[in-house]
């Protein structure tokens, strides 16, 4: 069984443990608040698979007849916090391993929609700094010199197979280039509706305030509330309109809000602000929301730009919902996995 595309997942905690309940419930569709009802020794083989992929330090007892969100809230508390690259249960070292790349929200669940599908094994890689471990870097090359040393730390993953959503996409193609200038293998490059480079006047790109203050407005608008002009996460009602249309989780407050509305506006700023070099292999863009004439602003920088049009809106679950998308992606995955040495 699989989690539905559920967008109410809210982190990687939520959708851990929504996966662990969909498997051994055998239920197709989980929410945040559906409740573990599998007997004692059900619950402990959930807090060994979340223990797992989380790397925290889950029992049976915390999971029995509590809710996904409840569950979620107490490995918030208790998770570590200093790792971007979230290797998956029962993690193969010797298997190929797909790494996705978070989007502006920081956030890479969306991937696991795919686990049952992709012929490889996917590695969500969340935002730097998303859980205040770190400062959240300004620019592409900041993230990337975070997951470089992160690549570095894991076991052999050549070729390296390398994917992501809007910036995502854009923090891949600059680790491809960089693996490659280190002399490795990089198999795949696919790029899910990413920004197409140089195509925003410098002048046109909004400040950091301006980028985390639309944002904000847009969260709030999204749910109904009556937003004024100038609003920030600790005016009153912000952060509890937010809880309760399930935007943010319970447990979580303005610092977390705070940093989450960072990382959206120093993502988005930091792709329109990238000036990428040259890849010398081929990439494979998806395009669903992007102007099919921008994309061509791609071509200089690679040997070869493959374009597939999808027919879903510029959000990770529709584009992987989409059941054209899983055909052709699935097979580019293939083909590059097959031309492994």
């Amino acid at each position: 069984m699989s989690v539905s595309q559920d967008k109410r997942f809210r982190d990687e905690w939520e959708s851990a443990v929504a996966e662990a309940y969909a498997d051994e419930l055998g239920l197709a569709e989980i929410t945040p608040r559906t409740r573990f009802s599998g007997d004692a020794a059900g619950a402990d083989r959930v807090a060994a698979w979340v223990s797992n992929v989380t790397k925290t330090r889950l029992t049976g007892d915390v999971v029995l007849d509590r809710s996904v969100e409840a569950v979620a809230a107490q490995l918030r508390e208790l998770a570590p916090k200093d790792r971007c690259v979230q290797l998956p249960a029962g993690f193969d070292p010797k298997s190929p391993a797909l790494f996705y790349f978070h989007s502006a929200s920081g956030n890479a669940l969306a991937i696991r929609t795919l686990r049952n599908v992709l012929p490889a094994q996917p590695i969500s890689v969340r935002g730097a700094g998303l859980e205040g471990e770190r400062e959240i870097p300004t620019t592409i090359a900041g993230f990337a010199d975070v997951y470089m040393e992160e690549l570095r730390q894991l076991p052999e993953c050549e070729p390296y197979l390398l994917c992501g959503f809007s910036t995502g996409g854009t923090i891949a193609f600059e680790l491809a280039c960089r693996l490659v200038a280190e002399g490795r293998k990089v198999g795949l490059v696919a790029l899910f509706d990413s920004q197409p480079p140089n195509t925003v006047p410098l002048e046109n790109i909004a400040s950091e305030q301006v980028e985390i203050a639309g944002r904000l407005r847009e969260l709030l608008r999204r749910i109904g509330v009556d937003v004024p002009d100038t609003i920030t996460v600790n005016d009153d009602g912000v952060v509890d309109s937010l809880r309760e249309a399930r935007v943010l989780a319970e447990t979580l407050g303005a610092e977390t809000l705070q940093r989450q509305l960072v990382m959206f506006a120093r993502s988005v700023r930091a792709d329109r602000l990238y000036r990428p070099g040259y890849y010398d292999g081929e990439v494979h863009y998806f395009n669903a929301y992007v102007d099919g004439n921008l994309i061509s602003a791609w071509n200089p920088h690679a040997r070869r730009v493959h374009r597939h049009g999808i027919d879903a809106d510029h959000q990770e679950y529709s584009i992987f919902g989409n059941a054209d998308f899983r055909t052709i992606f699935t097979d580019v995955v293939r083909e590059a996995i097959a031309s492994r040495p």
